[in-house]
């Protein structure tokens, strides 16, 4: 039975950190296609017409697929506390909206061309909508997260904390910069990387707050056993 539980966190873990890898592809845009990598955001690589923009589309369709199953072999392996379940609901659907929002890419490049009015593009209003869905998910594995390792496995917390404030700061200068026409590229590519290391290190994270959690509830029930 413990091989059993084991082999199951393994793959739903290798799964995990093989989606976030895949997730962060923005590094193969300075080989791939430098010209949109220069001053573009991560999205532009899968723009409409761009250099080998059906790879960086399928590596986020197939990340949201991989993510999406490794958390359903988590939810069998994991006990099943509030916090955990919400943390893998939010988990599951931060990948369902990378991929979504990979299969409806940007057609014009705003780095490289002069693109038209945003409201005036239903696709592109759509792809920034699961954009800012997913980012919110995301937000979402990290309060649920906080809520699970509070209770069960606190020598997590400085971790969520660091890259909760981390993540946080480089998402809020790329949208500031982005808008005032700085480099906001760089503050997303930090915000892409920290991102992918938070959700690879999500299976470890809850496993340990699992475990804790067994064991204070076998704890509770011989203490009750003992004054009954």
């Amino acid at each position: 039975m413990k091989q059993k539980r084991l082999l199951v966190f393994t793959t739903a873990a290798a799964l995990i950190i093989l989606s976030a890898i895949l997730y962060c592809s923005w590094p193969l845009g300075f080989w791939l296609n430098p010209a949109a990598s220069r001053t573009g955001l991560a999205s532009e690589l899968g723009a409409v017409g761009q250099p080998w923009n059906w790879l960086f589309v399928w590596l986020d369709i197939v990340s949201g697929l991989l993510l999406g199953i490794g958390c359903v072999l988590l939810v069998g392996f994991i006990r099943k506390t509030r916090g955990a379940r919400l943390c893998l609901a939010m988990l599951a659907l931060y990948g369902v909206c990378g991929a979504i929002d990979a299969a409806l890419p940007e057609r014009c490049v705003p780095s490289l061309q002069v693109c038209g009015p945003v409201f005036k593009d239903p696709q592109l209003i759509l792809h920034g909508v699961f954009d800012l869905l997913g980012s919110a998910a995301l937000v979402g594995t990290l309060i649920a997260a906080w809520l699970d390792v509070r209770r069960y496995s606190r020598m997590w917390l400085p971790w969520i904390y660091w890259i909760g404030a981390a993540s946080t700061l480089f998402a809020v200068l790329s949208g500031i910069l982005y808008v005032v026409n700085g480099p906001g590229y760089w503050a997303q590519r930090y915000y892409l990387t920290l991102s992918c290391i938070w959700v690879g290190s999500l299976p470890f994270v809850l496993a340990k707050a699992d475990k804790l959690s067994i064991r204070k509830s076998r704890r509770l029930r011989r203490e009750l056993s003992r004054t009954n």
